[in-house]
């Protein structure tokens, strides 16, 4: 009787040894490893860009996958839900359509947490939702976030994400490039968290210059801030290297950074703000341009559900652009986050005409 209850002890304690083991072949094994540079497809069509047009407008907003609106806490920042009701979600997904459909004159759209395929949005092609409302608009999309099934919470596993970032256009680019941050989190983590980059795209401008489009969503989550300060190197040879060949670059996206320069006592909306610590230093890429509302947020806490002047925000999702584009403006939409942690950003950018014999140019 002591041999079986021994051996049934075993068995009981090591049945969960095993699952976790399974379970951790299965991700490995299934783990999604995208290329350092992956040649990106346009889907549907859109008008050829104008040989004499130099000013453009953008829009440039993560939707927190259509789960993180108002209502909203999440379990891994301190909140309790997973996943929000399925009449919220429809509600949210609803409202992102809305407002982007509303502003269907600007010429290119970043958006960052569009869910494909993902068990926490309820298996809903956002992507084919949006598109509906923007016939108007090519559109490419970089995944940067597949996982066939995701643990935790053990008591409601997030299960199966498949998501990414888009880049809606009303022109036809040339090329467009997935181009992957080469850091991460340690394993086993690693399996189940985000594939980071950015996304880029491109258009001749002034004859046999390129206007090179990068739609970004960097690494949260980072206390050391090794991550953040990585994917900027990756990023800044890039766009330097462009820049050299006399091209334009603009920047934008969910950068988890406050942007150089950034004062939360400058924030007019009556939010409760804060910095973040590890944040873009004022000396990164001297004589390029951070652009943002200085006067609203455009992310919040999903610690709890929003509530102006208590829950906290500050400014993460902004532009950079080359010293040779110029502002012609910047506003951030006030949203009072009611369809995704997140408050849009439109801007407007002009191109500066190339100067004839200069080494840049």
């Amino acid at each position: 009787m002591k041999r079986i209850l021994i051996y049934t002890i075993i068995i009981i304690l090591g049945i969960p040894s095993v699952a976790v083991l399974g379970l951790l072949v299965f991700l490995q094994l299934t783990e999604y490893r995208p290329p350092p540079i992956e040649f990106v497809p346009t889907t549907g069509k859109a008008k050829p860009l104008a040989s004499d047009k130099t000013e453009f407008s953008f829009l440039t907003w993560n939707i927190g996958y259509a789960g993180l609106g108002r209502e909203m806490d999440y379990f891994y920042e301190g909140g309790k839900k997973v996943r929000p009701g399925r009449q919220d979600m429809d509600k949210y997904i609803k409202g992102i359509c809305s407002e982007l459909k509303s502003t269907d004159s600007v010429d290119f759209v970043f958006l960052q947490e569009i869910d494909k395929d993902a068990k926490r949005t309820y298996e809903l092609d956002q992507l084919e939702e949006i598109n509906k409302v923007m016939p108007d608009y090519c559109s490419i999309f970089a995944m940067n976030y597949y996982v066939r099934f995701i643990p935790a919470p053990i008591s409601e596993p997030i299960g199966k994400v498949k998501a990414g970032l888009i880049t809606f256009s009303r022109f036809m680019p040339e090329n467009n490039e997935r181009h992957a941050y080469d850091a991460s989190f340690s394993w086993p983590k690693k399996l189940v968290w985000l594939k980071r980059c950015f996304l880029s795209s491109s258009y001749t401008v002034f004859g046999d210059k390129q206007m090179i489009l990068v739609n970004l969503h960097n690494s949260a989550y980072d206390s050391s801030g090794e991550l953040r300060r990585r994917e900027l190197e990756i990023l800044q040879t890039y766009v330097q290297r462009e820049y050299q060949k006399g091209n334009y670059i603009i920047i934008g996206g969910d950068w988890n950074m406050n942007p150089k320069g950034f004062n939360r006592q400058g924030i007019r909306s009556g939010d409760k703000v804060y910095s973040i610590q590890n944040s873009m230093d004022k000396t990164f890429m001297p004589g390029w341009k951070t652009v943002y509302d200085t006067l609203l947020p455009t992310n919040r806490n999903v610690d709890a559900p929003y509530q102006k002047g208590k829950t906290g925000t500050t400014a993460i999702d902004f532009f950079l652009i080359s010293p040779n584009v110029e502002v012609l403006k910047c506003v951030t939409a006030d949203k009072g986050f009611v369809n995704s942690d997140h408050n849009p950003v439109y801007a407007k950018f002009r191109l500066q005409a190339p100067v004839s014999g200069s080494s840049q140019f």
